[in-house]
């Protein structure tokens, strides 16, 4: 497997990468192909963030979104399998990869997986991972339920 960084010209394939990721991982969420080139580009930028493409045969297979603080710790953002690729062992390579050249192996690797995403956690349990915490989040909706006293979502009467 190869892989590269992405530069300011992989922005809008970036961007079409993480609108697949988004609506594989958040039913009913989307972001427009123009915010998401924003927020990729602001990424890309900032060098907060480095992205990966990963390659096979020439055609990008897979991406990953990684910070890298010194040595000693990195955080994976996004890590994704294009679709038609899914099933081959790629994430498993492109996942060997990240930690062989891209990773210092001496880092601490954390990342975040959604709960309802039971194939990415075995995934990433696959691969050497471990369950760390659990993040909680309340959702303003529900807020707004528990505020107006009517116990659902829906306007009070």
């Amino acid at each position: 497997m190869e892989y590269r960084n992405a530069v300011q010209a992989d922005v809008p394939l970036l961007a079409e990468i993480n609108r697949q990721l988004i609506e594989d991982e958040w039913e009913g969420t989307s972001m427009s192909i123009q915010r998401l080139e924003q927020r990729m580009s602001r990424w890309l930028e900032d060098g907060d963030y480095r992205a990966i493409l990963f390659l096979e045969n020439g055609a990008t297979v897979a991406y990953s979104l990684v910070s890298v603080d010194e040595d000693d710790s990195a955080f994976i953002r996004h890590f994704f399998v294009l679709r038609e690729h899914r099933g081959a062992g790629v994430g498993r390579r492109a996942m060997q990869t990240l930690l062989r050249d891209i990773i210092p192996p001496t880092a601490r690797v954390t990342l975040d997986v959604l709960a309802s995403n039971a194939g990415g956690h075995q995934f990433w349990k696959s691969v050497g991972f471990r369950d760390y915490a659990i993040r909680m989040e309340r959702v303003p909706s529900a807020d707004a339920a528990a505020e107006s006293g009517s116990g659902d979502a829906g306007p009070a009467a």
